[in-house]
């Protein structure tokens, strides 16, 4: 007995965010991040406003730009063109979020910095869906990294104006530099030159101390032998 049948429904698409936050954890709950130092952990987070049991997310592409202009993708088709600033995206949950992890940079001269993504919103995978002709408008399970998937322009194009809506969603960063922070040794360093210059200037005033008492002594000694001298003159005249 074939129990297959079609149902009619309507879904509202819902809001697509990105979220970045500090640390490791992908959890959009979390405070957002709008004050960093470069190297700082983050962890990008893109998820929907509302909850949604039909669609999934899928990220087709990321750039982050400068207030002067200058741009620079780092993530393309799910994947990062660029490990050191953020990973590749994975996408949990059947693609009900999808998160990748990096570290805080900016470009020279520059400390706000726009991540801009373009995302799009698919079906997610149930056995309950089939298609008769295509399998476009599905979520992916998570990208081929290693070996990018070639797809015509004629049929990206037709895939994204029938099966999926593309959202842009931004996140401001203010980064700063790393602060410099003193070492143990330049402390001690630093202390040891102190007490040395402290300790030559308690050597000057020992010296110019020592000479002033050796003038004396040898003041003492002329004026001593002098009167000895003239004594021992008058005595012999006698």
């Amino acid at each position: 007995m074939n129990t297959r049948g079609i149902i009619g429904a309507t879904a509202s698409i819902p809001v697509i965010s990105l979220t970045i936050i500090e640390g490791r954890v992908p959890d959009p709950k979390l405070e957002s991040a709008k004050l960093v130092s470069v190297g700082d952990p983050l962890m990008y987070i893109w998820h929907f406003n509302s909850d949604t049991s039909v669609y999934g997310i899928w990220v087709k592409e990321c750039s982050v730009e400068a207030e002067d202009g200058r741009k620079m993708k780092i993530i393309e088709n799910g994947c990062s063109l660029d490990s050191v600033i953020v990973s590749h995206i994975q996408y949990p949950e059947n693609n009900l979020k999808a998160f990748a992890d990096g570290l805080a940079f900016k470009f020279p001269d520059a400390d706000d910095v726009w991540i801009s993504c373009v995302v799009t919103t698919c079906l997610r995978k149930f056995d309950q869906f089939t298609s008769a002709n295509t399998t476009d408008y599905f979520c992916p399970k998570q990208p081929d990294c290693s070996k990018r998937l070639k797809r015509s322009v004629e049929k990206q194009i037709k895939s994204v104006e029938i099966y999926s809506t593309d959202n842009l969603v931004h996140h401001r960063l203010h980064v700063i530099d790393q602060p410099v922070h003193t070492l143990p040794y330049q402390d001690m360093e630093e202390k040891t030159i102190r007490v040395a210059d402290e300790i030559c200037i308690d050597k000057n005033f020992f010296a110019g101390t020592f000479a002033a008492l050796t003038t004396a002594y040898l003041a003492t000694i002329m004026l001593a032998g002098s009167f000895g001298l003239s004594i021992y003159r008058s005595q012999r005249k006698q």
